[in-house]
């Protein structure tokens, strides 16, 4: 069975997001992903995670955590 270029993309999402992938590494990469709605799902929720991470470090910098990923946490611990 060969691979349709899913693997690759798939295991290189969080790079090709943050733009650690040369020109001739991503290529492939969007191409494949141009064309594959499992693929275009998987980089969807993939952004969405980087977008949450990258904006809960700004705020925690700031000095405090957003609300919402506080709330989740104290919801998450044994009372």
């Amino acid at each position: 069975m060969s691979d349709c270029g899913c693997d690759k993309a798939k295991a290189n999402i969080y790079e090709l997001l943050r733009g650690e992938l040369c020109a001739e590494e991503s290529a492939p990469i969007r191409e494949h992903l141009e064309h594959c709605a499992d693929c275009q799902g998987e980089e969807s929720v993939c952004a969405r995670l980087t977008d949450a991470v990258r904006r809960a470090c700004e705020e925690e910098r700031e000095g405090a955590a957003p609300a919402d990923l506080r709330d989740a946490i104290l919801r998450g611990l044994p009372v």
